[in-house]
Order: C-alpha cells, then structure tokens, then sequence
C-alpha cells in the first residue's frame, strides 16, 4: 500500500495517521510450504466428503520485513440428492511479527466481500473513524453454512439457488497501530474488537455464455457500527 506524503501533512492528515506512519521503503523475503488433504468427489461441486488445508509463510530469511503468518481452511459436504446439498466451510488466519516487526497494514488480513457476504471488500474489523479507513487485522476466523435448494426453474436456464450464512470475526492490531507516535497516547479515533458478524441471505448462480456468475442478495444480523455493509454483489463464481 502506497501512501501520498500530500495526504500526511502534519496536522492536515487526509487519511489515518496509522497509514501515514507506514511510509518507507520495505523488503520483503519469503519462504512458505502448504499441506493439502482433499477427499471431496468432485473438487467444484462436491457432494460428499470434506477437505483440508493448511499455509503458512516466514518472512525474514532476507529483507527487512519479519512476521509468520499461518491461515488454514476446510470444508464438509453432503448431498441429500440432486437438488439438495449442505455445506459447512471455515478459514481461520493468523500473522505476528518476530525479531521486533509489528505487522505493516499491507501484510495484514481483510476480509468481506465475496469471503464474507453481506459486507463490503475490507468492510469488517479494525477502522479509524475518523477517516473512515480500513486497518486490517492480525487475526480472523470465518465460517459458512449453505444449502443448495431446488428453485423450480427448467434445468436448461442454468440457474441454481442457495441459502447461505456467513459468521466470523477479524480484528486485533499491534499496539504500536493504537497509539498517536506523536503525543505517545492512545488514538481514540481507532476500534479494534474481536466481535462476532453474522449474514445471511440467498444466491443465484447462473451458468450463463460469459461463464459462471453470482449474485448475492444479503441480510445483516449481527455488525460492529463501524463496519461497511452491502445488501447485493455480484461477482463470478468457481462452482456450479
């Protein structure tokens, strides 16, 4: 993330005085290893069994940038017959900074959009109220139950339906990102919680000549005041 020395001006900031302490120049070295176990029938549109997964990245071996990150992931399915399927799929994602690093906003976890419906791209957890702007975080757990169900429409159309809901949390920054680096006390401006969300809705997914679409129409149950909703998205869809 690059940040406009004009919109950190001392005491006329355009944006959260946590993006403007981020300025510089950084290197970042990597190495990382994931372990996968897949016993689904089909890896798209599976109707049985589960799979797992698991990541994780050390930064450091070179570079000036320090932090472990580790996010695993994992999913069960079961189809009751042609029409109906239920699924129950989680992530679950950690990054911590070592050799004295905290943890840059860039190398941090967002989250919404099409990994949490109902929310908008970077729409849940940490945000300076002042400004409006999204934090990231160092931590989220995300899981989804959804139902495949028959709609009535010929199979011809392409056209299937779904009900979902979605339910997680994301959040805790360094303290470092919570204090004013000019007064040395906390910024009130900034919340940061661990708090659960919860959506749930319907989606559509279409078969259609320009290849699988989505489109999701949401309903917030549980959010944070701060965070950033958004009842419709459409986005292209893996699975059919």
């Amino acid at each position: 993330m690059i940040v406009n020395n004009d919109l950190c001006l001392p005491g006329a900031e355009l944006v959260s005085i946590v993006l403007c302490e981020e300025r510089g120049s950084y290197l970042t070295s990597q190495v990382g290893y994931s372990l996968g176990y897949d016993r689904r029938n089909d890896p798209n549109n599976p109707t049985r069994g589960f799979n797992l997964s698991l990541s994780q990245d050390l930064a450091g071996a070179g570079g000036t940038v320090h932090y472990l990150r580790t996010e695993a992931r994992g999913g069960w399915y079961h189809g009751f017959n042609k029409n109906f399927r239920l699924s129950f799929t989680g992530s679950a994602g950690y990054i911590d900074g070592w050799n004295g690093d905290s943890i840059r906003i860039s190398d941090r976890f967002y989250e919404g959009g099409d990994t949490f419906r109902g929310f908008e791209i970077a729409g849940i957890g940490p945000r300076d109220l002042q400004y409006g702007d999204a934090l990231g975080g160092k931590l989220y757990a995300i899981g989804t139950v959804e139902e495949t169900l028959p709609n009535g429409l010929p199979e011809q159309y392409g056209i299937k339906t779904a009900l979902f809901t979605d339910f997680g949390t994301l959040g805790l920054l360094d303290k470092t990102d919570e204090i004013n680096p000019d007064t040395q006390k906390p910024l009130t401006t900034v919340e940061d919680d661990l708090n659960l969300r919860i959506s749930a809705g319907l989606s559509v997914f279409w078969k259609s000549p320009m290849g699988p679409l989505r489109f999701d129409f949401s309903q917030i149950i549980k959010k944070d005041y701060y965070d950033k909703t958004e009842l419709f998205r459409f986005s292209t869809s893996t699975r059919f």
